[in-house]
Formats: C-alpha cells, sequence, structure tokens
C-alpha cells in the first residue's frame, strides 16, 4: 500500500476527514462556489452598511445627531 499523505494545517482545517475519499467527486468545485458566494454576500453586506450609514449622515462632519435622525426615521 502507498504511504498515507499527512494533510497540511490548512488542510486539516478547511477540508473535511478523509479527503477526498470522504466526499463526492464535486465537492471540491462546490466549495470554490460556496466560498465566492459567501465572499460577494459579505462585500454586499458591507456596502450596504456603509450605504446606509452614509445615508444618515455617518461620517459628514455637517450632518447633525438630529439631521440624521430624522433622515433615518423618513427612510
Amino acid at each position: 500500500t502507498p504511504p498515507s499523505r499527512v494533510p497540511s494545517p490548512p488542510q486539516r482545517v478547511l477540508l473535511p476527514q478523509g479527503y477526498p475519499e470522504s466526499v463526492s467527486p464535486d465537492y471540491l468545485q462546490y466549495q470554490c462556489w460556496d466560498a465566492l458566494q459567501a465572499l460577494c454576500s459579505t462585500l454586499t453586506g458591507a456596502l450596504a452598511t456603509r450605504a446606509v450609514l452614509q445615508a444618515v449622515g455617518v461620517g459628514d462632519s455637517a450632518a447633525t445627531v438630529t439631521g440624521a435622525t430624522l433622515t433615518w426615521v423618513l427612510r
């Protein structure tokens, strides 16, 4: 029998035990798309949060707390 390869630390964290024998043949492709989707989702959430905060005046030195509150309530 060939010697079993010892997985590297990143492989132990990112891949399931017994990979590749323990998963279906399309597992790696699925994980790549899943990771891309998670990245896009995170970026979308960050951009949306930034837009909301900017819309209510966060970061604008001329904005007042009252103005930001009224803007938020009116939306």
